[in-house]
């Protein structure tokens, strides 16, 4: 179940924990901009501050844009896993 722990009118970011592993979710609802990239990035510093572990994001091969998202807020690729669905995903890490 996703928990949304970080909300204002920018975005949501969600943690979701997974058999021990926390996963973190990102809903953006307006226009990518520079603002929003900075927004974004100091409240993600602020809650990994806090957090001070692992986090893992879940991505699609296929989203090249989301792979770019990934890699902007220094995640790395961990592992390629296939989902109960059937589809191809592959797993970020940031440490």
């Amino acid at each position: 179940m996703k928990v949304p722990v970080i909300q204002n009118k920018q975005f949501v970011l969600y943690l979701e924990d997974l058999n021990g592993s926390l996963f973190i979710h990102c809903d953006i609802f307006v226009k990518w901009s520079k603002e929003v990239k900075q927004n974004l990035k100091s409240w993600f510093n602020k809650l990994t501050s806090v957090h001070g572990k692992e986090l893992y994001a879940l991505h699609d091969p296929e989203d090249k844009k989301h792979e770019k998202f990934l890699r902007m807020f220094d995640f790395s690729y961990l592992y390629s896993t296939t989902g109960t669905d059937g589809n191809k995903y592959d797993i970020y890490i940031w440490r």
